[in-house]
């Protein structure tokens, strides 16, 4: 599994990171145009994805996985959940290639240079911002995380069920590390996601138009 920190980077030594490029493809040139020229940007989120009518652009398991194992009798215990309800999300890909580019119809795309520069400022234009974590997507034939000891050692199980207290949430996020949130079918795989996750206070249910010009420095426009 993909590693993460949980907390900002903040070292008392300089430290860089020689990024690669991500691309946020767009299936008609105005919307690169407005970027460049506003800063406009569409930010979305699984509320939407779920609901896409086109297969390869949305997803209906988006944000659901299951977690469990065994318990020393070797029964199986499994919870299905789900989260990033309080996101808003972007995907860009990695890599352009011809099917990617017919899967979102896309002639052009914003090729983001750094992408952790670009998504802090996009980060201060979004309504209850809290922070957020960016990453390539994990592709798996099954949306499941397995414990790697038995059930009764983990804190937030009791009987094989989820103790959904303060302490619960907490240790069950330091064991799923946001799987979820980059989970995808295999199916997806050729598009190669890297996927931008900001966290908020609130509910998300529709996406939002951010006006950020201070991003646009991070990029350049790529035609199709």
């Amino acid at each position: 599994m993909n590693q993460y920190t949980l907390l900002s980077l903040s070292y008392p030594v300089n430290w860089a990171i020689r990024r690669d490029p991500v691309f946020r493809l767009l299936d008609d040139e105005k919307w690169a145009d407005n970027f460049f020229k506003t800063g406009e940007l569409l930010i979305s989120c699984f509320d939407k994805f779920k609901n896409y009518p086109d297969e390869m652009q949305g997803d209906k398991e988006e944000g659901e996985a299951f977690i469990g194992g065994e318990d020393a009798a070797g029964n199986q215990h499994f919870i299905l959940y789900d989260s990033g309800n309080n996101a808003f999300i972007m995907s860009t890909t990695t890599r352009i290639d011809k099917q990617v580019v017919d899967d979102f119809k896309a002639k052009c795309a914003i090729k983001i240079n750094n992408p952790t520069e670009f998504a802090l400022e996009v980060a201060k234009k979004l309504p209850f911002a809290l922070g957020g974590i960016e990453g390539s997507c994990v592709y798996d034939e099954h949306r499941i995380l397995n414990f790697k000891k038995k059930m009764e050692e983990y804190a937030f199980f009791k009987d094989g069920k989820f103790v959904n207290d303060r302490l619960g949430r907490d240790a069950f996020r330091e064991q799923t590390r946001e799987y979820e949130l980059f989970l995808k079918r295999e199916k997806y795989k050729h598009q190669n996601e890297y996927r931008f996750v900001w966290f908020t206070d609130k509910i998300v249910k529709d996406s939002y138009i951010v006006q950020c010009p201070e991003a646009i420095e991070f990029c350049e426009k790529i035609k199709i």
